[in-house]
C-alpha cells in the first residue's frame, strides 16, 4: 500500500509540474518521472492482488488486473483524455489531470492509514505493506 500511495504521488507531481512547463525539452524531464508512477504502480498492484487472492485464483487474478490496466482503462482513459483535452487545452488539462492526481494520492493515503490501523488491531492479517 505503501508503495502505490509513493506512485500517486509521483503521478500527482508529474502532472502538476506538467503545468507550468512549456519548453519541450523540460517537458521531456518531467516526463521521465514516469519511472516512479506506473511501474511502480503497477507492481505494487500485483503484489497487493497477491495478497488477497486465494492461491488457486491468483493467475486468473493477474490476468483481470491486466486486462484492466492495459485494455479498459486504455480505451477508457485514451477517449476521455481526449475529449478533456479538447475542451480545457494544454494547460488546463494538466490542471485537471493534477486535481485527480492529488485526488487519488490523498485517497491512497487514506487507505494505507486504515490498512495499518486494521493491521495493528490483527483485523487484516499478516503481510507486508505494499
Amino acid at each position: 500500500m505503501a508503495l502505490i500511495a509513493f506512485a500517486s504521488f509521483f503521478y500527482f507531481l508529474r502532472f502538476f509540474l506538467s503545468i507550468w512547463v512549456t519548453d519541450p525539452h523540460g517537458m521531456t524531464y518531467v516526463q521521465l518521472m514516469q519511472v516512479f508512477t506506473f511501474p511502480i504502480f503497477y507492481s505494487a498492484a500485483i503484489q497487493y492482488l497477491y495478497r488477497i487472492v486465494p492461491d488457486e485464483w491468483k493467475a486468473t487474478g493477474q490476468t483481470v488486473l491486466a486486462l484492466v490496466f492495459f485494455g479498459v482503462s486504455g480505451i477508457v482513459a485514451s477517449y476521455a483524455g481526449g475529449w478533456l483535452y479538447d475542451r480545457l487545452a494544454g494547460q488546463g488539462f494538466y490542471v485537471a489531470l493534477s486535481a485527480m492526481s492529488l485526488s487519488a494520492f490523498l485517497f491512497s493515503l487514506a487507505l494505507l492509514a486504515a490498512y495499518r490501523r486494521g493491521r495493528a488491531g490483527g483485523a487484516l492479517g499478516g503481510g507486508q505493506a505494499v
